[in-house]
């Protein structure tokens, strides 16, 4: 049975960006947002719009958005940036806004994470090796099979590193792999210095 936990009165965009593409032209939607334990429902007027929580991919606070600006009669928003398919389709990653005051958006992430416990963080050794070589410029997939001892389904690792929105399809690291790399150095670093 679906229960609502939570509910707020929050600007959105719902397609801010599509895989790599960004469109300028998106505007705040001024609306309420529903969490239930199943998924997130967006409403504007009587439509609602639903994102599941298995179908997002990431999660994150920003303090300001590049290419946007802040919503009409904010005095301090703050920004979530909600990353997931594309309504099922996992051919696509779709970027989902919400702004709304601090507290709000604090309290919004915060059910959103606990709902969805280690999800969005959990990546295997292997996800984390192909992208740290990918980081590294190694691009060529043979020398990323070499390196790694032929790993199996090498493809589909580089495939779910894309759905997750930490590669592009040239193989790029994005912005959000770059901070995924960073945090495994810093957790390596931390290993080594206590052993």
């Amino acid at each position: 049975m679906e229960k609502l936990i939570a509910q707020a009165q929050v600007y959105y965009i719902i397609g801010y960006a599509r895989d790599t593409s960004i469109y300028t032209d998106k505007k705040w939607i001024l609306g309420r947002v529903y969490l239930t334990n199943k998924r997130i429902l967006f409403k504007k007027l009587d439509r609602y719009i639903e994102v599941k929580y298995d179908e997002i991919l990431s999660l994150e606070e920003k303090d300001k958005y590049p290419r946007i600006s802040p919503p009409l009669g904010w005095s301090r928003s703050n920004i979530l940036e909600i990353k997931h398919y594309e309504f099922g389709d996992k051919r696509h990653i779709l970027t989902t806004l919400i702004s709304a005051e601090f507290d709000v958006t604090l309290k919004l992430r915060a059910i959103i994470s606990r709902i969805m416990g280690e999800k969005i963080a959990e990546l295997t050794e292997i996800h984390k090796k192909v992208l740290l070589l990918l980081y590294l410029g190694v691009k060529n997939t043979l020398f990323v099979e070499y390196l790694l001892n032929y790993p199996p389904q090498l493809n589909k690792i580089m495939e779910d590193l894309k759905l997750r929105g930490l590669i592009n399809s040239d193989l790029i690291v994005t912005s959000e792999g770059a901070k995924t790399v960073e945090r495994l150095r810093k957790n390596l670093e931390e290993r080594f210095l206590r052993e």
